[in-house]
């Protein structure tokens, strides 16, 4: 029986789905953007929502644009074509609905907010950041790729529970159903996240200080961008961060491109001879590292592992 995705050689099922820049006014009354990421069971219905969203898109056929509806809009043209909405890398100073729209995701869902099931983290934070935050208790977290290119796929992931590969099952699994579940989520540590501290727009420089920085600590400029770390630190409702009793385990890991010495042609070694950069990250001793790249590799793939970075 087919219950939603594309399936492949029975391996591997391909989520239908569309990344949709939504119009907000933020907490200040202006005007801000948001990343929404919009899961889908069937071509047909992928097709009826672009159909629908071309009305509200200049032009449909390029990623960038955004729509002229809000996010609480699009959670009703989302669910009358049988998908699911989830907030896209929630914490981004970017295209985020806390990093540049708001304090609470209540505040845009309104009485919407329950048919939210998960956001996904980004890059910058984690499980740990984001528990600060009271009204995401209810919520899976998710942490996805946000790949813009082939070799950055999995480098974050999910671990999921489920009986068979299709849409329903990921659904439920998202939704904490029927024993489906997110088992452990795989991704950077958030100090290798790009937008994981402020930085100043002056300066060209990231700003280390204690959190929350809202100015640059060398010439003083409030020209910056704020980091992730520092926005959870104003916007959060919590004294400790207390993660609900259900949240999988926040599994760091360093993609092996970040490691010294590891350039093009050894990662392309690697992985003909141990499939995936999971298996190396996750799987492998040092010996078995060693005796394919020599000692100075292994020491560093293992500081990885063990983040002593």
């Amino acid at each position: 029986m087919l219950t939603g995705g594309i399936i492949y050689k029975n391996k591997l099922c391909i989520i239908l789905g569309s990344e949709i820049e939504t119009s907000e006014i933020n907490d200040e009354g202006k005007t801000g953007s948001a990343h929404n990421l919009c899961y889908f069971p069937y071509l047909k219905d992928i097709k009826a929502f672009s159909n629908e969203m071309s009305h509200h898109i200049h032009n449909i056929t390029l990623s960038s644009q955004r729509a002229d509806i809000s996010a609480y809009d699009l959670v009703d043209i989302v669910e009358k074509y049988n998908g699911v909405l989830i907030p896209a890398h929630c914490f981004t100073p970017y295209k985020s609905f806390y990093g540049n729209c708001t304090d609470r995701l209540e505040k845009i869902f309104k009485e919407k907010y329950n048919k939210i099931p998960a956001i996904e983290l980004g890059l910058s934070s984690d499980t740990y950041l984001a528990d600060e935050i009271s009204e995401l208790e209810t919520k899976t977290f998710l942490t996805n790729s946000d790949a813009h290119s082939l070799p950055k796929i999995a480098r974050e992931y999910n671990k999921i529970q489920v009986k068979d590969i299709s849409f329903k099952e990921l659904m439920k699994a998202i939704k904490n159903e029927d024993g489906r579940k997110i088992l452990c989520n795989y991704g950077l540590d958030p100090k290798l996240g790009k937008y994981h501290r402020t930085y100043c727009e002056v300066c060209g420089k990231r700003i280390e200080g204690d959190a929350p920085v809202t100015k640059c600590d060398t010439c003083d400029s409030r020209n910056i961008t704020m980091g992730v770390l520092d926005r959870i630190e104003i916007i959060k409702d919590k004294k400790t961060t207390k993660s609900p009793a259900n949240r999988p385990p926040y599994v760091y890991q360093i993609p092996l491109s970040f490691i010294p010495g590891i350039g093009n042609k050894l990662m392309d070694k690697l992985l003909s001879n141990f499939e995936t950069e999971m298996n190396i990250l996750h799987k492998l001793s040092y010996d078995d590292i060693e005796a394919f790249c020599g000692e100075k590799i292994a020491k560093s793939i293992m500081d990885a592992k063990t983040r002593k970075f």
